[in-house]
């Protein structure tokens, strides 16, 4: 790393870049000078968002569920100096005793595992000063009514942190931990239901807004421009934590 804090003639991989948060952290590291895949499971998103982040990125289609394809694609990676993993996946939401065990299943099958096959292969092919960054969730931490599946898997990703930051040492490893982010994953619900979410979570939030991607995009880059940083996890939620 420079001493400027620019990536300049580094690499980047970017899981989950083709929307939101991700998208996001990719435009962020392609702003820094790094070179940049983004890697997603459709070709049609990957193309639109690569057109939309112009020169200096490339793209993969690869399903991180599928450990085989992820360690294809890995082995395949010459040089990488930061991994950033920002997958949303699915979750079963609803009271704890009335949701399926196998639905809480299925939250770690979308969410879980393909962060975990990301982070083993990936792990693998990091430089000796590279950086892992994962993008996990409020709920790991807060009291989410109806989301319990997804702060045990968030819940999961973040325990794993300290030990891969001593583990990979002196390969760097953290986490940035968002509250509640205008993305796309939000798109099916309602517009009236959504926009209340959203002006509720605005209003017991101490900047007094939600996030915005690259509110995350900003930490994730602070993670990995910042030497002395490793296994931490970062909330980026506006304060709302603290209320």
């Amino acid at each position: 790393m420079t001493v400027d804090g620019t990536l300049s003639g580094q690499t980047a991989v970017v899981v989950g870049g083709s929307s939101g948060i991700g998208f996001a952290s990719a435009r962020a590291l392609l702003s820094a000078g790094a070179a940049v895949t983004i890697v997603g499971r459709s070709d049609e998103r990957l193309t639109k968002a690569a057109g939309s982040l112009g020169s200096g990125v490339a793209t993969a289609s690869v399903d991180c569920a599928d450990e085989s394809a992820a360690a294809t694609f890995f082995e395949g990676v010459q040089n990488l100096d930061h991994l950033v993993i920002s997958l949303a996946g699915g979750a079963a939401l609803g009271p704890f005793t009335e949701v399926p065990v196998q639905g809480v299943r299925e939250t770690f099958d979308g969410k879980f595992w393909p962060y975990l096959i990301a982070m083993h292969h990936g792990a693998k092919r990091l430089s000796d000063t590279g950086t892992m960054t994962l993008v996990t969730g409020a709920s790991a931490i807060a009291a989410v009514p109806s989301a319990s599946s997804l702060g045990a898997v968030n819940g999961a990703l973040e325990g794993v942190i300290k030990t891969l930051a001593v583990e990979l040492a002196p390969r760097r490893v953290n986490a940035v931990s968002p509250g509640l982010t205008d993305t796309e994953a939000w798109s099916r619900i309602p517009d009236e239901i959504r926009e209340g979410m959203y002006a509720q979570s605005a209003a017991d939030t101490p900047v007094g807004r939600i996030g915005q991607p690259e509110d995350v995009a900003n930490a994730v880059l602070a993670c990995i421009q910042n030497g002395f940083l490793t296994g931490l996890v970062l909330p980026c939620d506006g304060g709302k934590r603290l209320v």
